[in-house]
């Protein structure tokens, strides 16, 4: 037979170079691409931050400039001169003074104003300006504030006349705090030198009104008409785009200067200088680039040189291997390097003693052995105490039937929301009881228990939930340490989660009596086939006597009425069942930690029905509702079954009777005929079984109506005899839901 095409041989330094050169490639380039993004935002929020700085640094600048015109002009106005004037009440003199005197030393004023109370222009006089701005049009456009300055109050403001930009002081004359006598009204015209001294450092400062520029910081802005009147087009529409002015790239930013300037279109723009930054991004990314490549090469080089030292003993190693294959056992390789190619040829070294090799194949034979002989032991410890746990287990189906019946049944009534809130906190524990004892019951009796895929992660954050006020009055702290993609799981998620609340209750007492404060941290992790879950807690530990029976039943370190001993012995039994394992590792003082470990699901299971025939008491599902006002007899020895029975059914609409035992049943069956028997198993005197085999032998259609109910869904004798007979069971305890759907299901099927 000729052996298998193998392909062209590459060698592994090939191979290995190839791989690493790729990563190495790789890597700086998917690098550099989220540095370079990182960059380009940074430079964007930096722009922005330096815009919003800029365009504060300006407002403020400017509102300073005006409150400073109007402490400045208030205080000049109060000598006796200029009240001699004023009491005068002649136009000619007061223009006098205000051309000589206040023009004289307000040489940045342009027009001044009197007002008298009437609002009437009593004097004016100005120094140069615009001669296209008139008296008239200042007085028009200050209207607001000489009415706000005759009222008693000082105000300034900016605004646009005739295409020129000013600031506008209007102040009320009022002398010894007597009434009003008048308002000065000063214009100053804010040029392009007035600009610059509001202009923030590293920005521009425009100023617009309709589409037009009306003052400027920027340098010979003559030459760029197209890019302003374009700035203030977009600063009309309120537009902020990005420009380049001389040269240099800007970022603009753009609002009204008031609110009075806002209905006169007069607006501002900021622009930040952003030329600097963009030329640090790139030099940043050059920089980047050439270390990148610097890394690569160097990289590469101590890849090779380390490859050529791992291959030369694997060549070594492959002929020394060849000739031990031919018999040759003196062969040994020289361990020349004290890293893994020295390991390895030590280990070749020690293959070649065939006395060392029979020694550890026979003591890995050995620890085989002892293994597999704990185990068997551990499996007939537990075992041991399988009957007496059944037979205390199926008798509390009957009760928790009643709790739950009768909770859920509370919960469909008129009630308030806290109350309906206790009931369903009820019910849920007593669905919880039911699973603990079909979890005992199944453990007792080897069967195996109802799995379905379960997320372990869900199913520790319920456990977290159950247990949170436990922990937290304890002062434990919940470290989770989860896998991010752990696999699903089959297994029956209450039993799951009855071992992990047991595991975290231990802990809990462990580390409540040991110290104030306690932390137990839960990993999950996948190891191959297998998830493993983990709870390590920082308590005082396991003895090394101790660790060896922790599992054993009834062995405890709690005092005497503290603990029965079942616990952690009912955990292994569950986790044997589900073809998993849990092991505990411990050193005194420095806690312990138990790891559970379940095999990955490797396919869904078949759904399970709520409710079967001829086998085994099992989930079923309702389908629709069945008709009403049928004859329904339910057998119990019960009185609490018997009542919520026949309150649940006479709600649907039937005719219930009830007997308390199967004797009084058959008084029933004589004097009437009913639609559906409902009948428990176990009862004193006359029981389930012997019930249907009396109807059997005296009425096979009444027979064929039986539904049968029990606790113990687990026994050997009663699965069989649903099996011969072809019979449908419901489980205890059930829920009100279940118990409906069970007897629609016997209604639909005899009509």
């Amino acid at each position: 037979m000729t052996a298998p095409s193998r392909g062209p041989r590459v060698r592994l330094e090939t191979k290995v170079m190839v791989a690493v050169l790729a990563v190495l490639v790789a890597l700086p380039i998917t690098t550099l691409w989220i540095v370079d993004r990182h960059l380009q935002e940074q430079v964007r929020r930096d722009a922005d931050f330096a815009l919003a700085g800029a365009r504060t640094s300006f407002l403020q600048a400017l509102k300073a400039r005006n409150d400073e015109l109007a402490v400045r002009f208030r205080s000049g106005f109060y000598d006796q001169r200029f009240l001699a004037i004023l009491g005068l009440n002649d136009a000619a003199t007061m223009q006098a003074f205000l051309q000589e005197d206040v023009l004289g030393e307000y040489r940045d004023t342009e027009i001044v104003l009197f007002v008298n109370p009437d609002g009437k222009v009593f004097a004016k006089a100005r120094s140069g300006g615009p001669a296209s701005v008139t008296f008239e049009q200042i007085a028009a456009g200050a209207e607001g504030l000489i009415r706000s300055a005759l009222q008693g109050e000082a105000a300034t403001e900016n605004f646009l006349v005739n295409g020129h930009f000013y600031d506008v002081v209007a102040l009320p004359v009022s002398p010894l705090a007597r009434r009003v006598a008048g308002a000065l009204v000063f214009g100053i015209r804010i040029s392009d030198a007035t600009l610059q001294r509001a202009q923030p450092p590293g920005a521009e400062i425009l100023v617009t009104a309709r589409n037009q520029v009306v003052a400027s910081t920027l340098k010979d802005a003559g030459q760029n008409d197209a890019v302003l009147r374009q700035l203030a087009e977009n600063a009309a529409s309120g537009r902020d785009v990005a420009v380049r002015v001389a040269g240099e790239r800007f970022r603009p930013a753009t609002g009204p200067l008031d609110a009075a300037s806002a209905q006169q279109g007069l607006r501002y723009i900021v622009l930040a200088a952003v030329e600097r930054r963009l030329s640090e991004f790139e030099r940043t990314r050059r920089a980047l680039v050439g270390l990148s490549a610097a890394g690569i090469l160097v990289s590469g080089g101590i890849v090779w040189f380390f490859v050529r030292r791992i291959t030369r003993p694997l060549v070594e190693l492959r002929d020394n291997a060849e000739a031990v294959g031919r018999g040759d056992f003196s062969r040994r390789i020289e361990a020349f390097s004290n890293d893994e190619c020295g390991e390895l040829a030590e280990a070749f070294n020690r293959m070649t003693s065939s006395l060392q090799s029979s020694r550890a194949e026979l003591e890995r034979a050995m620890q085989q052995v002892r293994t597999t002989q704990e185990q068997l032991v551990q499996s007939e410890k537990l075992s041991a105490v399988g009957q007496f746990v059944a037979g205390v287990a199926h008798e509390l189906n009957n009760p928790l039937t009643a709790v739950v019946g009768f909770s859920e049944l509370l919960q469909s009534m008129p009630g308030d929301a806290k109350t309906h809130e206790h009931l369903d906190r009820i019910a849920k524990s007593a669905h919880r009881c039911h699973k603990i004892v079909h979890s005992l019951l199944s453990f007792a009796r080897q069967h195996p228990p109802e799995r379905k895929l379960v997320d372990l992660h869900v199913i520790i954050e319920e456990v977290f939930e159950i247990m949170a006020y436990d922990l937290r009055t304890s002062d434990v702290t919940i470290v989770r340490e989860f896998a991010p993609e752990l696999p699903r799981v089959m297994a029956d998620a209450h039993q799951l989660q009855q071992i992990f609340v047991n595991i975290l209750g231990n802990a809990r007492q462990a580390m409540e009596a040991f110290q104030r404060e306690g932390r137990i941290t839960v990993r999950t992790r996948r190891m191959g086939g297998m998830v493993t879950v983990e709870f390590q807690d920082n308590g005082p530990g396991i003895k090394p006597e101790h660790l060896a029976r922790i599992f054993d039943p009834f062995f405890t370190t709690k005092p005497v009425g503290k603990g029965t001993g079942l616990g952690l012995s009912l955990c292994y039994g569950l986790m044997q069942e589900h073809g998993g394992k849990i092991s505990a590792r411990s050193d005194p003082g420095q806690g312990a930690a138990f790891v559970i470990e379940l095999p990955v699901a490797q396919q869904a299971p078949a759904p399970a029905l709520l409710f079967a025939r001829g086998g085994s008491a099992a989930p079923f599902a309702a389908e629709g509702k069945a008709p009403s006002g049928k004859a329904i007899l339910v057998i119990d020895d019960e009185a609490w079954i018997l009542e919520l029975a026949a309150e649940l059914l006479r709600r649907e609409g039937h005719a219930v009777e009830t007997a308390q035992g199967g004797q009084q049943a058959l008084e029933r069956l004589g004097r009437q005929r009913f639609d559906v028997i409902v009948s428990d198993w176990k009862m004193p005197g006359l029981n389930g079984v012997r019930l249907y085999e009396h109807l059997r032998a005296t009425d096979a259609a009444a027979a064929q109506r039986v539904l049968f109910m029990t606790g113990d869904t687990v026994s050997d004798a009663f699965q069989e005899f649903l099996r011969t007979n072809q019979l449908t069971c419901l489980a205890k305890p059930f829920a009100t839901g279940e118990f409906r759907a069970a007897v629609a299901r016997m209604v639909r099927a005899g009509s």
